[in-house]
Parts: structure tokens; C-alpha cells; sequence
């Protein structure tokens, strides 16, 4: 009995000495696995980049509902002022060019559609597992290539509206006096600013509703309204109003698409703090 017992001993013993080596050996390769898995993803995170660009368009509305309110309203505009100068026999184009403002129609929708596309593509992103940074990079990339491609169409539209005098009758909507003081050029950067900065508005709005509540959202949009009103009675108030409408005139599009860069840098980075925390 105690022969048999003996050899038991020592194999029991051998094995608990063994046993933390073991464990050690263990715990150091499931290290050097989660670091080489880690670096992995880390690459294969940021190649992800361009499908996650890809990805806003799975919503194909962010490119033809604007393409369709610019066309529309551009149309509109310009067969509204045609109407005009043909019912007003005595007019003279020349001298009473007709400006109209349904270029901005085109604005007011990109908000609500990247709102709209980040409402939609949010959630699928993160089923697809993409990190809420990639999927911010994305986003960006997507909504400026839809501001570039407004741009462009602004330039070419106002390129247009100069070469046909207006359609003949001296209707502008792309082609304001202000707007062309620095050239065609500077009127189409102008446009792609002001295009991304009320997208990342819109996306923002809908992170928000995300991250927090619809209550928060429209507390917080109500809340910038009250802010922007009770701003609008002070300069009223101090009969300051003339003084900024000169200031904004004296600005070219050069220069207003120079300040647009500070909000929407601005913008991007809230959205990027927004997204941080929102849920599908």
C-alpha cells in the first residue's frame, strides 16, 4: 500500500509544480494572440475606410433628392421669372435683372437627407462591425463629396445663367452679383462649405437623437433658435443690424467660405463626441 501510494505522491507533486508554469505559458500566448489581433484589427479597421464611404450611399436618396430639388427649383425659379418678363411689357431685362434665392432649396434638403442617411446607415454600420470612428471617416468623405458635387453644380449653373444673359430675360438664380465678385471658382467652394456645414448639422442632430433622446434634440434645436432670436433683438436693440448687413456685404465668397471652414470643423468634432456614445 504504501508503494503504490508513494509514486501517486510524486506524480500529484510533479503535476502542481508544473502547473503554474503551464498556466504562464498559457496566459503569455493568449497575450501575444490578443496583441497580434489587436494590431490586425487595427490595419484592417482603418482599410475599412472606403466600404464605409460606399456605405452612406446603400441610401441612395442622399444623391438624387438633391439632384431633384436642384433641378426642380432651379426650373422653377427660372419659368417663374421668364413668366415675369413676359407678362411685364414694359420691363428691361438689362436694367431689371430678376434674382431669385431657390438656390438655397438645395441646402435646406442635404440637411434633412444627411440626417436621414445617418439614421439608416448608423445601425447597419455597427451590424457590419465597423468602429464608430471608421464610420464617422466615412460619413465625412461622403458628405463632401456630395458638397463638391453641389459646388460644382452651382459654378456650372451660374457659368450658364452669364452665358445666356440669364435665359434671355436676365433670371438668376446661381449667378447673384455678390456671389461672382471673386469668379466661378470661388462661388463653387463657397457652395461646397456651406453644403458640408448644414449636412454636419443635420448628421449631428440625428447622433444626437442617438446618443440621447428625441426630447434632448428638440430641446437643444429649440434651444439655438432661442439662442439665435434673442441675438437678432439685441443687434436690433443696439441698432446694430446696419453695421453687420455692411459687413456681410463687404464679404466675398472666398472669404465666407474661409469662416464656414471654423463650424464645420467645429461641427465634426461634436459629431465625432456625439457618436462616441450613440446606440443603433
Amino acid at each position: 500500500m504504501q508503494q503504490t501510494t508513494e509514486p501517486e505522491t510524486m506524480d500529484g507533486a510533479k503535476e502542481r509544480s508544473m502547473a503554474p508554469t503551464t498556466t504562464t505559458a498559457q496566459q503569455a500566448g493568449r497575450r501575444d494572440a490578443d496583441a497580434r489581433e489587436h494590431q490586425k484589427s487595427g490595419h484592417s479597421s482603418y482599410a475599412r475606410i472606403l466600404p464605409a464611404f460606399r456605405l452612406q450611399f446603400v441610401v441612395p436618396q442622399l444623391i438624387w433628392v438633391p439632384a431633384i430639388v436642384l433641378a426642380a427649383s432651379w426650373g422653377l425659379a427660372v419659368g417663374i421669372g421668364l413668366w415675369i418678363s413676359a407678362l411685364v411689357d414694359d420691363r428691361v431685362p438689362v436694367e431689371e435683372p430678376i434674382y431669385t434665392g431657390a438656390a438655397q432649396a438645395v441646402l435646406w434638403c442635404l440637411v434633412f437627407m444627411a440626417a436621414y442617411s445617418g439614421t439608416h446607415t448608423f445601425p447597419f454600420a455597427l451590424a457590419l462591425s465597423y468602429s464608430r470612428r471608421v464610420y464617422l471617416i466615412g460619413a465625412l468623405l461622403a458628405f463632401l463629396a456630395v458638397s463638391l458635387g453641389y459646388g460644382v453644380a452651382a459654378a456650372g449653373g451660374a457659368a450658364l445663367e452669364e452665358a445666356t444673359d440669364g435665359f434671355g430675360a436676365h433670371v438668376y438664380v446661381f449667378a447673384l452679383p455678390y456671389l461672382l465678385t471673386d469668379g466661378f471658382i470661388a462661388l463653387g467652394a463657397m457652395a461646397t462649405t456651406a453644403s458640408m456645414l448644414v449636412m454636419l448639422a443635420g448628421f449631428g442632430a440625428a447622433m444626437l437623437y442617438k446618443r440621447f433622446s428625441v426630447t434632448v434634440t428638440w430641446t437643444v434645436i429649440i434651444g439655438l433658435v432661442a439662442v439665435l432670436a434673442v441675438a437678432a433683438m439685441l443687434l436690433w436693440q443696439a441698432d446694430a443690424w446696419p453695421t453687420v448687413w455692411q459687413w456681410m456685404t463687404e464679404q466675398t465668397p472666398w472669404r465666407i467660405a474661409g469662416w464656414l471652414v471654423t463650424p464645420v470643423v467645429a461641427l465634426a468634432l461634436v459629431d465625432y463626441w456625439l457618436i462616441r456614445r450613440a446606440t443603433p
